[in-house]
């Protein structure tokens, strides 16, 4: 067991995970199984089916807008550490529902910094913002770092920016300890479609799998993102609340820019068929950034993380991923005879 994970003289590290049940969520909560880290989970939604629930995580219900809810799940988790995930992640959702994204991605997270407030001790908390606060200022031909301005260009960075504003109206009381994670494009096992590489591998699946034609859609494949394994990501968050410092603000990313072309070429070399590629008009967003990358040296230098999975084998075990979801719904869903 981590020395970190167990209160001196006390029981073992309790962690609360908003959002837990999501993509990353679902990763860091196994993560913090094995370093030894008690761990609770609350969402909106019930997530994985009782069948693959893990036994060793505590899963509690509750909408993050409903703040006797939220006060409800702290006093059943009492929480030493929290990692605040919950909240609508996708920018064309944001676009269609900004209401509902403010009152998620805001309030919801008020009331989470609230109730972290009423605890006899105050939680170290860990709020997880996005690299798209930058946005704007991504064009700039270099790498952006902690301070480069923050130019947000949708609904969802407008309110993560929002989110962050409200985190350090709480650092300067006694006792509070918030770190604001900025992470950029990050994927793997388990992403849903609705972004990009995860979009890819899917169709690239679903194609050897004779589901769709063996052409996949896309829209601009010249953009350039800095992408990094979800694996990685949630071992950076692990390190923050530990080496972090408070009241700051840290870049979770690689460094490396890429064109989404490049994934692409890779899935297409490691499909069993050949594909073809189809630009699809509503996949283009007007106004996207054309560029995107940060700059990973603060984090890096106070916490010692550095991404060690290699992007191919992100994307690799993506499509690996969607292979075996398609080969799961099929056995049970077989075609009759």
């Amino acid at each position: 067991m981590c020395e970190t994970s167990r209160i001196p003289g006390g029981h073992n590290l309790r962690a609360l995970i908003s959002g837990g049940t999501g993509f990353v969520g679902s990763h860091l909560a196994r993560f913090l199984i094995t370093e030894g880290v008690e761990v609770f989970v609350f969402s909106s939604t019930r997530g994985e089916s009782a069948a693959d629930r893990n036994p060793k995580i505590r899963y509690i219900q509750a909408d993050i807008c409903d703040v006797a809810a939220v006060t409800r799940v702290f006093e059943e988790s009492q929480p030493d550490e929290i990692y605040h995930l919950a909240g609508v992640s996708s920018v064309p959702a944001s676009r269609q529902f900004p209401r509902q994204v403010l009152e998620i991605n805001v309030l919801g997270t008020f009331n989470l910094f609230e109730a972290a407030s009423r605890m006899q001790s105050f939680p170290r908390v860990l709020n997880v913002s996005t690299g798209q606060v930058y946005a704007a200022a991504g064009e700039a031909a270099r790498p952006l770092d902690e301070q480069c301005p923050v130019q947000p260009a949708n609904w969802y960075a407008t309110s993560k920016v929002m989110a962050e504003l409200l985190a350090s109206q709480y650092t300067d009381r006694k006792g509070a300890f918030l770190i604001n994670a900025r992470p950029f494009n990050h994927s793997g096992p388990g992403q849903s479609s609705d972004f990009v590489l995860s979009t890819l591998a899917s169709q690239v699946a679903e194609a050897e799998a004779g589901l769709r034609p063996a052409s996949i859609k896309v829209g601009d494949l010249s953009v350039v993102r800095d992408f990094t394994d979800v694996r990685d990501v949630v071992r950076a968050y692990y390190l923050l609340l530990r080496s972090g410092r408070n009241g700051e603000v840290y870049n979770v990313c690689s460094g490396v820019a890429r064109q989404v072309s490049y994934a692409l070429e890779f899935l297409q070399s490691l499909a069993e068929i050949e594909i073809k590629v189809e630009v699809e008009p509503s996949r283009l967003r007007p106004n996207e950034t054309r560029q995107i990358f940060g700059d990973p040296s603060k984090i890096q230098k106070e916490t010692g993380w550095r991404p060690a999975i290699p992007f191919e084998t992100t994307v690799r075990d993506l499509l690996d991923y969607w292979r075996a979801q398609i080969r799961l719904k099929q056995a049970a869903n077989p075609c009759p005879v």
